[in-house]
């Protein structure tokens, strides 16, 4: 996951490179993209088990609609990997989740210092649900590795809030900080847990077709 989120900050960079490049288009275009890498720490929670708390890296792509001059909606697919380190029966393990996340955000925009920066500025925010799949299992023992796949599903709630500003009319650039937490445990082979305290700083590009 590491190397994925490495990949979003390059693809971050080839954008910024492109929109310095490229002239300017309709800016008044309701579809874009947006991508972006985040870094934190959460908590997986299961019955009868200690709460393990561990960072989480996470990396995104969605697909943007302009609902309002002020008001949008996202979705489109973000990979999150969980990773952490626990004693069970006096050994130690290492724990690698891989998580794929479908989100559906309702975002807000504001304009910050409109007549000093011509609304380049903008501060934002959103939140919306999201669906949440755990694709992979590694736990890894002094005594080997143990791998699972497709170990459910289930729903999550979340929450963002940061700054943006217009490189040109097509390309923006944000970071801001996101709060995500499962609202209903995943059940898979009489296993029950979820994710909570999900807590990223994110970095964000964005740019209209």
């Amino acid at each position: 996951m590491k190397q994925n989120v490495l990949l979003v900050l390059a693809i971050f960079c080839s954008f910024a490179l492109y929109a310095q490049d490229e002239q300017e288009t309709d800016s008044n275009s309701k579809f874009g993209m947006q991508f972006s890498a985040k870094l934190g720490y959460g908590t997986l929670v299961q019955p009868d088990m200690v709460d393990l708390h561990g960072t989480v890296n996470v990396g995104n792509m969605l697909y943007t609609y302009q609902l309002t001059v002020n008001t949008s909606i996202s979705t489109g697919v973000e990979g999150l990997q969980f990773q952490t380190n626990g004693v069970s029966g006096g050994e130690n393990y290492a724990l690698d989740h891989m998580y794929l996340r479908i989100p559906l955000y309702l975002n807000l925009r504001l304009s910050l210092f409109e007549k000093q920066l011509d609304n380049k500025l903008q501060a934002y925010a959103g939140a919306g649900l999201y669906a949440n799949s755990l694709l992979s299992e590694k736990i890894q023992t002094l005594n080997g590795t143990y791998k699972n796949k497709n170990q459910g599903w289930n729903g999550g709630f979340g929450f963002e809030v940061g700054v943006k500003f217009e490189v040109s009319n097509d390309f923006i650039f944000g970071i801001g900080f996101e709060s995500q937490s499962d609202f209903s445990k995943m059940k898979k082979n009489d296993v029950k847990r979820k994710l909570e305290g999900i807590s990223t700083v994110n970095f964000m590009l964005g740019f209209k077709f």
